[in-house]
Protein backbone atom coordinates (compact mmCIF):
# COMPACT_ATOMS: atom_id res chain seq x y z
CA UNK A 1 0.00 0.00 0.00
CA UNK A 2 1.32 3.45 -0.88
CA UNK A 3 2.39 5.75 1.96
CA UNK A 4 1.75 8.89 -0.09
CA UNK A 5 -0.41 11.49 1.68
CA UNK A 6 -4.07 11.22 0.81
CA UNK A 7 -5.21 13.99 -1.49
CA UNK A 8 -7.89 16.18 0.05
CA UNK A 9 -11.11 15.86 -1.91
CA UNK A 10 -13.56 18.68 -2.55
CA UNK A 11 -17.16 18.04 -1.57
CA UNK A 12 -19.70 17.74 -4.35
CA UNK A 13 -21.63 20.69 -2.91
CA UNK A 14 -18.49 22.85 -3.06
CA UNK A 15 -17.89 21.80 -6.66
CA UNK A 16 -21.49 22.65 -7.56
CA UNK A 17 -21.25 26.11 -6.00
CA UNK A 18 -17.91 26.79 -7.70
CA UNK A 19 -19.37 25.57 -10.98
CA UNK A 20 -22.36 27.90 -10.73
CA UNK A 21 -20.06 30.81 -9.84
CA UNK A 22 -17.91 29.99 -12.88
CA UNK A 23 -20.97 29.83 -15.15
CA UNK A 24 -22.24 33.13 -13.76
CA UNK A 25 -18.83 34.76 -14.23
CA UNK A 26 -18.66 33.46 -17.80
CA UNK A 27 -22.13 34.85 -18.54
CA UNK A 28 -21.22 38.21 -17.04
CA UNK A 29 -17.97 38.45 -19.00
CA UNK A 30 -19.62 37.33 -22.21
CA UNK A 31 -22.51 39.77 -21.80
CA UNK A 32 -20.20 42.65 -20.85
CA UNK A 33 -17.93 42.03 -23.85
CA UNK A 34 -20.86 41.82 -26.23
CA UNK A 35 -22.64 44.86 -24.85
CA UNK A 36 -19.40 46.84 -24.63
CA UNK A 37 -18.63 46.09 -28.25
CA UNK A 38 -22.11 47.15 -29.27
CA UNK A 39 -22.07 50.19 -26.99
CA UNK A 40 -18.71 51.37 -28.31
CA UNK A 41 -19.91 50.90 -31.86
CA UNK A 42 -23.12 52.86 -31.24
CA UNK A 43 -21.29 55.46 -29.15
CA UNK A 44 -18.69 55.88 -31.87
CA UNK A 45 -21.33 56.31 -34.55
CA UNK A 46 -23.33 58.73 -32.40
CA UNK A 47 -20.39 60.91 -31.43
CA UNK A 48 -18.90 60.87 -34.88
CA UNK A 49 -22.28 61.90 -36.30
CA UNK A 50 -22.55 64.75 -33.79
CA UNK A 51 -19.01 65.90 -34.44
CA UNK A 52 -19.47 65.61 -38.20
CA UNK A 53 -22.65 67.73 -38.07
CA UNK A 54 -21.13 70.42 -35.85
CA UNK A 55 -17.88 70.71 -37.80
CA UNK A 56 -19.72 71.05 -41.09
CA UNK A 57 -22.15 73.54 -39.55
CA UNK A 58 -19.19 75.64 -38.40
CA UNK A 59 -17.39 75.29 -41.75
CA UNK A 60 -20.48 76.51 -43.61
CA UNK A 61 -20.98 79.37 -41.18
CA UNK A 62 -17.40 80.75 -41.25
CA UNK A 63 -16.32 83.07 -44.08
CA UNK A 64 -13.13 81.60 -45.50
CA UNK A 65 -11.86 84.91 -46.94
CA UNK A 66 -12.17 86.67 -43.58
CA UNK A 67 -10.45 83.72 -41.93
CA UNK A 68 -7.46 84.21 -44.22
CA UNK A 69 -7.33 87.91 -43.25
CA UNK A 70 -7.40 87.06 -39.52
CA UNK A 71 -4.67 84.47 -40.09
CA UNK A 72 -2.45 86.87 -42.03
CA UNK A 73 -3.03 90.08 -40.02
CA UNK A 74 -3.60 88.71 -36.53
CA UNK A 75 -6.34 91.35 -35.92
CA UNK A 76 -9.90 90.65 -34.78
CA UNK A 77 -13.20 92.51 -35.31
CA UNK A 78 -16.85 92.13 -34.52
CA UNK A 79 -17.31 89.23 -36.96
CA UNK A 80 -14.42 87.35 -35.36
CA UNK A 81 -16.04 87.70 -31.91
CA UNK A 82 -19.41 86.71 -33.33
CA UNK A 83 -17.90 83.49 -34.73
CA UNK A 84 -16.16 82.91 -31.38
CA UNK A 85 -19.55 83.01 -29.62
CA UNK A 86 -21.10 80.76 -32.25
CA UNK A 87 -18.38 78.13 -31.81
CA UNK A 88 -18.74 78.26 -28.07
CA UNK A 89 -22.48 77.67 -28.43
CA UNK A 90 -21.88 74.68 -30.74
CA UNK A 91 -19.38 73.21 -28.28
CA UNK A 92 -21.80 73.56 -25.40
CA UNK A 93 -24.81 72.16 -27.26
CA UNK A 94 -22.79 69.28 -28.74
CA UNK A 95 -21.09 68.51 -25.42
CA UNK A 96 -17.74 68.65 -27.17
CA UNK A 97 -14.50 68.65 -25.22
CA UNK A 98 -12.98 71.00 -27.77
CA UNK A 99 -14.01 72.87 -30.95
CA UNK A 100 -11.39 74.87 -32.82
CA UNK A 101 -10.36 76.17 -36.25
CA UNK A 102 -6.76 75.93 -37.48
CA UNK A 103 -4.59 76.29 -40.55
CA UNK A 104 -2.31 73.22 -40.94
CA UNK A 105 1.26 73.31 -42.21
CA UNK A 106 4.02 70.76 -42.57
CA UNK A 107 5.39 71.10 -39.02
CA UNK A 108 2.63 72.61 -36.93
CA UNK A 109 -0.74 74.35 -37.14
CA UNK A 110 -1.89 77.89 -36.36
CA UNK A 111 -5.10 78.31 -34.37
CA UNK A 112 -7.59 80.90 -35.69
CA UNK A 113 -10.55 80.19 -33.36
CA UNK A 114 -10.82 78.07 -30.22
CA UNK A 115 -14.18 77.87 -28.46
CA UNK A 116 -12.42 77.66 -25.10
CA UNK A 117 -10.14 80.66 -25.64
CA UNK A 118 -10.88 84.13 -26.98
CA UNK A 119 -7.17 84.81 -27.49
CA UNK A 120 -6.32 81.77 -29.56
CA UNK A 121 -5.70 83.69 -32.81
CA UNK A 122 -2.20 83.03 -34.11
CA UNK A 123 -1.25 80.46 -31.48
CA UNK A 124 0.98 77.79 -32.98
CA UNK A 125 0.66 74.21 -31.76
CA UNK A 126 2.86 71.25 -32.78
CA UNK A 127 1.45 68.32 -34.65
CA UNK A 128 1.74 64.95 -32.84
CA UNK A 129 2.03 61.52 -34.46
CA UNK A 130 -0.93 60.14 -36.32
CA UNK A 131 -3.01 63.26 -35.71
CA UNK A 132 -0.69 65.24 -38.01
CA UNK A 133 -0.84 62.57 -40.72
CA UNK A 134 -4.61 62.40 -40.58
CA UNK A 135 -5.11 66.20 -40.57
CA UNK A 136 -2.60 66.85 -43.37
CA UNK A 137 -3.90 64.01 -45.53
CA UNK A 138 -7.44 65.31 -45.19
CA UNK A 139 -6.42 68.94 -45.81
CA UNK A 140 -4.36 68.09 -48.90
CA UNK A 141 -7.18 66.06 -50.35
CA UNK A 142 -9.66 68.95 -50.25
CA UNK A 143 -7.99 70.67 -53.22
CA UNK A 144 -8.99 67.75 -55.43
CA UNK A 145 -12.38 67.29 -53.79
CA UNK A 146 -11.21 63.78 -53.01
CA UNK A 147 -12.33 63.71 -49.37
CA UNK A 148 -15.18 65.77 -47.92
CA UNK A 149 -14.80 64.74 -44.31
CA UNK A 150 -12.14 63.31 -42.00
CA UNK A 151 -12.05 61.26 -38.82
CA UNK A 152 -9.28 60.55 -36.29
CA UNK A 153 -9.35 58.16 -33.33
CA UNK A 154 -6.10 58.02 -31.39
CA UNK A 155 -3.65 60.03 -29.30
CA UNK A 156 -3.06 63.72 -29.70
CA UNK A 157 -0.79 65.50 -27.20
CA UNK A 158 -0.74 62.37 -25.03
CA UNK A 159 -4.51 62.35 -24.80
CA UNK A 160 -6.87 59.79 -26.26
CA UNK A 161 -9.21 61.78 -28.54
CA UNK A 162 -11.88 61.24 -31.15
CA UNK A 163 -11.67 64.07 -33.72
CA UNK A 164 -13.80 65.03 -36.72
CA UNK A 165 -12.50 67.43 -39.42
CA UNK A 166 -14.36 69.65 -41.87
CA UNK A 167 -12.80 72.08 -44.43
CA UNK A 168 -13.36 75.86 -44.55
CA UNK A 169 -13.16 77.25 -48.09
CA UNK A 170 -12.76 80.73 -49.57
CA UNK A 171 -15.06 82.16 -52.22
CA UNK A 172 -13.16 80.23 -54.91
CA UNK A 173 -13.78 76.91 -53.18
CA UNK A 174 -10.18 76.52 -52.08
CA UNK A 175 -9.65 74.99 -48.58
CA UNK A 176 -7.98 77.49 -46.31
CA UNK A 177 -8.45 75.92 -42.84
CA UNK A 178 -9.97 73.01 -40.93
CA UNK A 179 -12.62 72.86 -38.22
CA UNK A 180 -11.90 70.17 -35.61
CA UNK A 181 -14.35 68.80 -33.03
CA UNK A 182 -12.92 66.58 -30.28
CA UNK A 183 -14.23 64.17 -27.67
CA UNK A 184 -11.71 63.03 -25.09
CA UNK A 185 -11.36 59.26 -25.11
CA UNK A 186 -10.91 59.14 -21.34
CA UNK A 187 -14.49 60.28 -20.90
CA UNK A 188 -15.60 57.60 -23.33
CA UNK A 189 -13.74 54.91 -21.35
CA UNK A 190 -15.29 56.13 -18.09
CA UNK A 191 -18.73 55.98 -19.65
CA UNK A 192 -18.04 52.45 -20.89
CA UNK A 193 -16.89 51.42 -17.41
CA UNK A 194 -19.99 52.96 -15.87
CA UNK A 195 -22.13 51.20 -18.44
CA UNK A 196 -20.43 47.85 -17.74
CA UNK A 197 -20.86 48.25 -14.00
CA UNK A 198 -24.54 48.96 -14.51
CA UNK A 199 -24.80 45.94 -16.83
CA UNK A 200 -22.96 43.78 -14.30
CA UNK A 201 -25.36 44.83 -11.58
CA UNK A 202 -28.38 44.05 -13.74
CA UNK A 203 -26.99 40.62 -14.75
CA UNK A 204 -26.13 39.72 -11.15
CA UNK A 205 -29.47 40.81 -9.78
CA UNK A 206 -31.38 39.06 -12.57
CA UNK A 207 -29.28 35.85 -12.27
CA UNK A 208 -28.81 35.39 -8.56
CA UNK A 209 -32.38 34.32 -7.81
CA UNK A 210 -32.58 31.73 -10.67
CA UNK A 211 -29.16 30.40 -9.63
CA UNK A 212 -30.24 30.02 -6.01
CA UNK A 213 -33.42 28.24 -7.09
CA UNK A 214 -31.43 26.00 -9.46
CA UNK A 215 -28.92 25.17 -6.72
CA UNK A 216 -31.65 24.28 -4.22
CA UNK A 217 -33.35 22.08 -6.79
CA UNK A 218 -30.03 20.43 -7.73
CA UNK A 219 -29.09 19.93 -4.09
CA UNK A 220 -32.39 18.24 -3.32
CA UNK A 221 -32.57 16.13 -6.48
CA UNK A 222 -28.89 15.34 -7.08
CA UNK A 223 -26.41 16.34 -4.38
CA UNK A 224 -28.21 14.97 -1.32
CA UNK A 225 -29.13 11.63 -2.99
CA UNK A 226 -25.52 11.18 -4.09
CA UNK A 227 -24.38 12.03 -0.56
CA UNK A 228 -26.70 9.33 0.80
CA UNK A 229 -25.32 6.89 -1.79
CA UNK A 230 -21.81 7.74 -0.67
CA UNK A 231 -22.68 7.21 3.00
CA UNK A 232 -24.33 3.89 2.18
CA UNK A 233 -21.26 2.77 0.22
CA UNK A 234 -18.97 3.67 3.14
CA UNK A 235 -21.25 1.80 5.53
CA UNK A 236 -21.24 -1.24 3.26
CA UNK A 237 -17.44 -1.25 2.89
CA UNK A 238 -16.93 -0.72 6.61
CA UNK A 239 -19.15 -3.68 7.57
CA UNK A 240 -18.74 -6.32 4.87
CA UNK A 241 -18.98 -9.12 7.44
CA UNK A 242 -22.58 -8.19 8.25
CA UNK A 243 -25.38 -9.86 6.32
CA UNK A 244 -27.62 -6.83 6.84
CA UNK A 245 -28.50 -5.02 3.61
CA UNK A 246 -27.62 -1.33 3.24
CA UNK A 247 -30.26 0.86 1.54
CA UNK A 248 -29.78 4.57 0.71
CA UNK A 249 -33.60 4.92 0.33
CA UNK A 250 -33.60 7.33 -2.65
CA UNK A 251 -36.80 8.21 -4.56
CA UNK A 252 -35.93 10.81 -7.17
CA UNK A 253 -37.71 9.15 -10.07
CA UNK A 254 -34.69 9.40 -12.37
CA UNK A 255 -31.33 7.76 -13.09
CA UNK A 256 -30.13 8.41 -9.52
CA UNK A 257 -32.96 6.26 -8.19
CA UNK A 258 -31.97 3.58 -10.72
CA UNK A 259 -28.40 3.84 -9.46
CA UNK A 260 -29.67 3.45 -5.89
CA UNK A 261 -31.62 0.31 -6.85
CA UNK A 262 -28.55 -1.09 -8.59
CA UNK A 263 -26.48 -0.33 -5.49
CA UNK A 264 -28.92 -2.22 -3.28
CA UNK A 265 -28.84 -5.20 -5.64
CA UNK A 266 -25.04 -5.07 -5.75
CA UNK A 267 -24.95 -4.95 -1.95
CA UNK A 268 -27.09 -8.08 -1.68
CA UNK A 269 -25.05 -9.94 -4.31
CA UNK A 270 -21.74 -8.80 -2.79
CA UNK A 271 -22.65 -10.02 0.68
CA UNK A 272 -23.84 -13.32 -0.79
CA UNK A 273 -20.58 -13.59 -2.71
CA UNK A 274 -18.55 -12.85 0.43
CA UNK A 275 -20.47 -15.55 2.27
CA UNK A 276 -19.78 -18.07 -0.50
CA UNK A 277 -16.17 -16.90 -0.71
CA UNK A 278 -15.74 -17.42 3.02
CA UNK A 279 -17.01 -20.98 2.70
CA UNK A 280 -14.82 -21.56 -0.36
CA UNK A 281 -11.80 -20.14 1.45
CA UNK A 282 -12.40 -22.42 4.40
CA UNK A 283 -12.71 -25.36 2.03
CA UNK A 284 -9.55 -24.32 0.21
CA UNK A 285 -7.68 -24.03 3.50
CA UNK A 286 -8.89 -27.52 4.44
CA UNK A 287 -7.77 -28.89 1.08
CA UNK A 288 -4.46 -27.04 1.43
CA UNK A 289 -3.91 -28.58 4.84
CA UNK A 290 -4.66 -32.02 3.44
CA UNK A 291 -2.32 -31.41 0.51
CA UNK A 292 0.44 -30.37 2.89
CA UNK A 293 -0.18 -33.53 4.84
CA UNK A 294 -0.06 -35.55 1.62
CA UNK A 295 3.17 -33.80 0.68
CA UNK A 296 4.67 -34.68 4.07
CA UNK A 297 3.57 -38.27 3.65
CA UNK A 298 5.03 -38.43 0.14
CA UNK A 299 8.33 -36.88 1.19
CA UNK A 300 8.51 -39.31 4.08
CA UNK A 301 8.42 -42.18 1.59
CA UNK A 302 11.48 -40.91 -0.25
CA UNK A 303 14.97 -41.34 1.17
CA UNK A 304 15.97 -37.97 2.53
CA UNK A 305 18.78 -38.59 5.02
CA UNK A 306 22.18 -37.96 3.49
CA UNK A 307 24.75 -39.42 3.48
CA UNK A 308 22.37 -42.32 2.88
CA UNK A 309 24.82 -45.08 3.84
CA UNK A 310 27.62 -43.49 5.85
CA UNK A 311 29.20 -46.87 6.67
CA UNK A 312 29.63 -47.83 3.01
CA UNK A 313 32.81 -46.48 1.45
CA UNK A 314 32.36 -48.06 -1.97
CA UNK A 315 29.96 -45.44 -3.33
CA UNK A 316 28.19 -42.14 -2.78
CA UNK A 317 24.58 -41.42 -3.74
CA UNK A 318 22.34 -38.35 -3.64
CA UNK A 319 18.82 -37.68 -4.98
CA UNK A 320 16.14 -34.97 -4.94
CA UNK A 321 12.54 -34.43 -6.08
CA UNK A 322 10.94 -30.99 -6.65
CA UNK A 323 7.23 -31.32 -7.48
CA UNK A 324 5.52 -28.87 -9.83
CA UNK A 325 2.47 -28.87 -7.51
CA UNK A 326 2.00 -29.56 -3.82
CA UNK A 327 2.47 -33.26 -4.47
CA UNK A 328 4.12 -34.89 -7.44
CA UNK A 329 4.10 -38.04 -9.54
CA UNK A 330 7.88 -38.51 -9.69
CA UNK A 331 9.75 -40.67 -7.24
CA UNK A 332 13.18 -42.08 -6.59
CA UNK A 333 14.33 -44.85 -4.27
CA UNK A 334 17.50 -46.68 -3.34
CA UNK A 335 17.94 -49.52 -0.85
CA UNK A 336 19.99 -52.64 -0.23
CA UNK A 337 18.41 -55.89 -1.41
CA UNK A 338 21.10 -57.68 0.59
CA UNK A 339 24.46 -56.70 1.98
CA UNK A 340 26.11 -56.53 -1.45
CA UNK A 341 23.32 -55.54 -3.82
CA UNK A 342 22.05 -51.93 -4.06
CA UNK A 343 18.78 -51.21 -5.88
CA UNK A 344 18.26 -47.77 -7.50
CA UNK A 345 14.91 -46.63 -8.93
CA UNK A 346 13.73 -43.39 -10.57
CA UNK A 347 10.26 -43.10 -12.07
CA UNK A 348 7.72 -40.62 -13.48
CA UNK A 349 3.96 -41.21 -13.22
CA UNK A 350 1.72 -39.71 -15.91
CA UNK A 351 -0.23 -36.67 -14.77
CA UNK A 352 0.24 -34.49 -11.71
CA UNK A 353 -1.30 -33.80 -8.34
CA UNK A 354 -3.12 -36.20 -6.02
CA UNK A 355 -3.97 -38.95 -8.58
CA UNK A 356 -0.34 -39.15 -9.75
CA UNK A 357 0.86 -39.08 -6.15
CA UNK A 358 -1.37 -42.00 -5.15
CA UNK A 359 -0.36 -44.01 -8.20
CA UNK A 360 3.29 -43.19 -7.46
CA UNK A 361 3.00 -44.52 -3.90
CA UNK A 362 1.50 -47.79 -5.11
CA UNK A 363 4.09 -48.26 -7.86
CA UNK A 364 6.96 -47.46 -5.47
CA UNK A 365 5.81 -49.95 -2.85
CA UNK A 366 5.21 -52.71 -5.40
CA UNK A 367 8.61 -52.24 -7.08
CA UNK A 368 10.44 -52.19 -3.76
CA UNK A 369 8.64 -55.33 -2.59
CA UNK A 370 9.51 -57.24 -5.77
CA UNK A 371 13.15 -56.21 -5.70
CA UNK A 372 13.41 -57.00 -1.97
CA UNK A 373 11.93 -60.40 -2.79
CA UNK A 374 14.90 -61.04 -5.06
CA UNK A 375 13.32 -60.33 -8.48
CA UNK A 376 15.62 -59.13 -11.21
CA UNK A 377 14.88 -55.67 -12.68
CA UNK A 378 13.12 -57.29 -15.64
CA UNK A 379 11.01 -59.65 -13.52
CA UNK A 380 10.09 -56.86 -11.09
CA UNK A 381 8.80 -54.66 -13.92
CA UNK A 382 6.76 -57.50 -15.43
CA UNK A 383 5.02 -58.42 -12.15
CA UNK A 384 4.36 -54.81 -11.11
CA UNK A 385 3.04 -54.05 -14.61
CA UNK A 386 0.42 -56.81 -14.31
CA UNK A 387 -0.50 -55.78 -10.76
CA UNK A 388 -1.03 -52.15 -11.73
CA UNK A 389 -3.09 -52.95 -14.83
CA UNK A 390 -5.52 -55.09 -12.79
CA UNK A 391 -6.65 -52.11 -10.72
CA UNK A 392 -5.95 -49.22 -13.11
CA UNK A 393 -8.78 -46.76 -13.70
CA UNK A 394 -9.76 -44.79 -16.77
CA UNK A 395 -8.11 -42.78 -18.11
CA UNK A 396 -5.30 -45.25 -17.60
CA UNK A 397 -2.26 -44.08 -15.72
CA UNK A 398 1.21 -45.32 -16.47
CA UNK A 399 4.69 -44.86 -15.10
CA UNK A 400 8.09 -44.64 -16.79
CA UNK A 401 10.76 -46.45 -14.77
CA UNK A 402 14.53 -46.83 -14.80
CA UNK A 403 15.85 -49.27 -12.24
CA UNK A 404 19.08 -51.09 -11.60
CA UNK A 405 20.53 -53.58 -9.12
CA UNK A 406 24.27 -53.13 -8.56
CA UNK A 407 26.64 -55.62 -6.96
CA UNK A 408 28.62 -53.17 -4.86
CA UNK A 409 31.69 -55.33 -4.39
CA UNK A 410 32.28 -55.89 -8.11
CA UNK A 411 30.54 -52.92 -9.76
CA UNK A 412 28.52 -55.27 -11.97
CA UNK A 413 24.81 -54.81 -12.33
CA UNK A 414 21.63 -55.24 -14.27
CA UNK A 415 19.35 -52.40 -15.42
CA UNK A 416 15.96 -52.11 -17.13
CA UNK A 417 14.31 -49.07 -18.74
CA UNK A 418 10.51 -48.86 -19.15
CA UNK A 419 9.99 -45.77 -21.31
CA UNK A 420 12.22 -43.57 -19.17
CA UNK A 421 14.90 -41.00 -20.03
CA UNK A 422 18.30 -42.33 -21.09
CA UNK A 423 20.79 -42.39 -18.22
CA UNK A 424 24.01 -40.38 -18.31
CA UNK A 425 27.29 -42.16 -17.61
CA UNK A 426 30.79 -40.80 -16.96
CA UNK A 427 33.80 -43.08 -16.99
CA UNK A 428 36.66 -42.24 -14.65
CA UNK A 429 38.86 -41.00 -17.49
CA UNK A 430 36.07 -39.57 -19.65
CA UNK A 431 33.16 -37.16 -19.61
CA UNK A 432 29.41 -37.44 -19.14
CA UNK A 433 27.59 -39.06 -22.11
CA UNK A 434 24.07 -40.31 -22.73
CA UNK A 435 23.72 -44.10 -22.73
CA UNK A 436 21.20 -44.51 -25.54
CA UNK A 437 19.52 -47.82 -26.22
CA UNK A 438 16.10 -49.10 -27.16
CA UNK A 439 13.91 -49.33 -24.11
CA UNK A 440 10.50 -50.90 -23.42
CA UNK A 441 7.12 -49.11 -23.11
CA UNK A 442 6.08 -47.60 -19.75
CA UNK A 443 4.65 -49.77 -17.00
CA UNK A 444 0.84 -50.24 -16.76
CA UNK A 445 0.10 -49.84 -20.45
CA UNK A 446 0.14 -53.39 -21.89
CA UNK A 447 -0.82 -56.47 -19.90
CA UNK A 448 1.72 -59.31 -19.68
CA UNK A 449 4.34 -57.07 -21.23
CA UNK A 450 7.86 -58.51 -21.45
CA UNK A 451 10.64 -56.13 -20.41
CA UNK A 452 14.30 -56.27 -21.37
CA UNK A 453 17.27 -55.80 -19.12
CA UNK A 454 20.94 -55.36 -19.82
CA UNK A 455 24.15 -55.87 -17.95
CA UNK A 456 26.51 -53.05 -17.09
CA UNK A 457 29.67 -52.62 -15.08
CA UNK A 458 30.96 -49.62 -13.14
CA UNK A 459 34.66 -49.17 -12.44
CA UNK A 460 36.14 -47.04 -9.65
CA UNK A 461 35.76 -43.36 -10.54
CA UNK A 462 32.69 -43.91 -12.77
CA UNK A 463 29.62 -41.79 -12.20
CA UNK A 464 25.95 -42.24 -13.08
CA UNK A 465 23.24 -39.60 -13.41
CA UNK A 466 19.55 -40.41 -13.97
CA UNK A 467 16.61 -37.99 -14.10
CA UNK A 468 12.97 -37.54 -15.11
CA UNK A 469 11.70 -35.62 -18.16
CA UNK A 470 11.10 -32.52 -16.01
CA UNK A 471 14.82 -31.80 -16.37
CA UNK A 472 15.19 -31.97 -20.16
CA UNK A 473 11.74 -30.44 -20.77
CA UNK A 474 12.10 -27.47 -18.43
CA UNK A 475 10.92 -24.44 -20.44
CA UNK A 476 11.76 -20.74 -20.34
CA UNK A 477 9.48 -17.81 -21.15
CA UNK A 478 10.35 -18.12 -24.86
CA UNK A 479 9.10 -21.74 -24.66
CA UNK A 480 12.54 -23.17 -25.34
CA UNK A 481 13.36 -26.56 -23.82
CA UNK A 482 16.36 -27.02 -21.54
CA UNK A 483 17.30 -30.18 -23.41
CA UNK A 484 19.95 -32.85 -22.91
CA UNK A 485 22.69 -30.80 -24.61
CA UNK A 486 22.52 -28.14 -21.92
CA UNK A 487 22.33 -30.88 -19.29
CA UNK A 488 25.55 -32.50 -20.54
CA UNK A 489 27.28 -29.11 -20.74
CA UNK A 490 26.51 -28.43 -17.08
CA UNK A 491 27.54 -31.93 -15.97
CA UNK A 492 30.84 -31.68 -17.83
CA UNK A 493 31.55 -28.20 -16.50
CA UNK A 494 32.39 -29.87 -13.16
CA UNK A 495 32.88 -33.55 -14.06
CA UNK A 496 34.42 -34.62 -10.74
CA UNK A 497 31.78 -33.03 -8.52
CA UNK A 498 30.38 -35.21 -5.72
CA UNK A 499 26.74 -36.33 -6.16
CA UNK A 500 25.29 -33.60 -3.97
CA UNK A 501 27.17 -30.93 -5.93
CA UNK A 502 26.14 -32.52 -9.23
CA UNK A 503 22.47 -32.04 -8.38
CA UNK A 504 23.06 -28.48 -7.19
CA UNK A 505 24.88 -27.63 -10.44
CA UNK A 506 22.09 -29.01 -12.58
CA UNK A 507 19.38 -27.34 -10.52
CA UNK A 508 21.14 -23.95 -10.71
CA UNK A 509 21.51 -24.34 -14.48
CA UNK A 510 17.81 -25.10 -14.87
CA UNK A 511 16.79 -22.13 -12.71
CA UNK A 512 19.02 -19.76 -14.67
CA UNK A 513 17.60 -21.04 -17.96
CA UNK A 514 13.93 -21.01 -16.91
CA UNK A 515 14.05 -17.57 -15.29
CA UNK A 516 10.55 -16.27 -14.48
CA UNK A 517 8.76 -19.12 -16.27
CA UNK A 518 6.57 -21.38 -14.13
CA UNK A 519 7.70 -24.95 -13.42
CA UNK A 520 5.23 -27.20 -15.20
CA UNK A 521 6.63 -30.65 -14.39
CA UNK A 522 8.25 -32.45 -11.47
CA UNK A 523 12.06 -32.35 -11.47
CA UNK A 524 13.68 -35.49 -10.02
CA UNK A 525 17.38 -36.39 -10.19
CA UNK A 526 19.69 -39.10 -8.81
CA UNK A 527 23.50 -39.03 -8.91
CA UNK A 528 25.70 -42.04 -8.08
CA UNK A 529 29.49 -42.17 -7.78
CA UNK A 530 31.26 -45.54 -7.61
CA UNK A 531 34.61 -45.77 -5.79
CA UNK A 532 35.02 -49.56 -5.63
CA UNK A 533 35.71 -51.91 -2.76
CA UNK A 534 38.94 -50.06 -1.99
CA UNK A 535 37.42 -46.59 -2.35
CA UNK A 536 36.57 -44.05 0.31
CA UNK A 537 33.65 -41.60 0.10
CA UNK A 538 34.48 -39.81 3.35
CA UNK A 539 33.29 -36.15 3.25
CA UNK A 540 32.18 -36.52 -0.37
CA UNK A 541 28.46 -36.09 0.18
Amino acid sequence: MSNAPKKKRKKLTTKAILGLIFVLAFIVVFVCIGITWRYVDDFDDSHYGTAFTLTHTASEYIDGDKLVAYYENGETDEYYRHVQGFLKLLQSEGKLDRLYVFVPSENDFVTVWDADSESALGVRQPFVGEFKECAMRFYSAQSDNAERDGYFNGRNANKLVVTSFAPIQDKNGKPVALVAAEFEGQDIILKIVEFNLATLGIVLVSSIIPIILFYRKTKKGVLLPIKRLNSAAKQMVGDLESEKSVSPDIHTGDEIEELSDSFEQMNVELRDYIKRLRLATAEKERIGAELNMAKDIQEAQLPSDFPAFPDRKEFDIYASMNPAKEVGGDFYDFFFVDDDHLAMVIADVSGKGIPASLFMMIAKILLKNRLKAGDSPCAALERVNNQLIENNIKPKQFVTVWLAVLEVSSGKGKAANAGHEHPVLKRADGHYELVEYRHAPPVSLVKRMKFREHDFELRPGDRLFVYTDGVAEAMNVERELFGTDRLLTILNSDPNAVPRQVLENVRNGIDAFVGEAEQFDDITMLSFAYYGSDGDNTDRS
